[in-house]
């Protein structure tokens, strides 16, 4: 398997914002980073990132960058892709036309948009409106479980419902 992102774990161990981080150590493919990747800004949030990326590629079975226009030259990314879906006033029909064409009309609808949100949290341009990955992992624990009443808002917006949910 091709390795997306490199083990950005490791960016605990230095300051956040530091401007001696040798950037050029630091290494992704384009469409699994952030925004504020290109500035040098390193967070855990890159991770983050990168992992909503992931989330959109399950969702559609699609590559983080698509090749399109009329020449197929023109690169689109995924997550402006799900963002254009996000912007009209219904997004559930666009997310069926997202779906990974192979699944047909077998997937419950309701999930995918969990889902796609989950992803959407993921991947907003501010870092600092991304969840943290416990709440991530919360989240997709709450989704996969029979309980249909969960809000993503609710627990990416307070960290102590992960922390409640994790036993810490």
């Amino acid at each position: 398997m091709l390795m997306k992102v490199a083990d950005f774990g490791l960016n605990k161990l230095i300051d956040v914002g530091s401007s001696s981080l040798p950037t050029a150590n630091l290494k992704g493919i384009f469409g699994y980073m952030p925004p504020e990747y290109a500035y040098g800004n390193v967070s855990p949030k890159i991770d983050v990132y990168a992992f909503g990326v992931v989330l959109y590629e399950l969702i559609s079975a699609k590559e983080a960058l698509i090749r399109g226009g009329v020449t197929g030259a023109e690169l689109k990314g995924l997550v402006s892709l799900f963002d254009e879906v996000f912007d009209q006033q219904d997004p559930t029909e666009g997310l069926k036309k997202l779906v990974d064409p192979r699944l047909g009309d077998n997937y419950p609808i309701d999930s995918v948009c969990k889902m796609a949100q989950l992803a959407r949290a993921c991947t907003e341009s501010d870092p600092q409106q991304r969840p943290n990955m416990i709440s991530v992992v919360v989240t997709l624990t709450a989704l996969t479980s029979t309980t249909e009443d969960w809000d993503i808002a609710s627990i990416i917006e307070n960290p102590n419902h992960a922390n409640l949910m994790s036993g810490k």
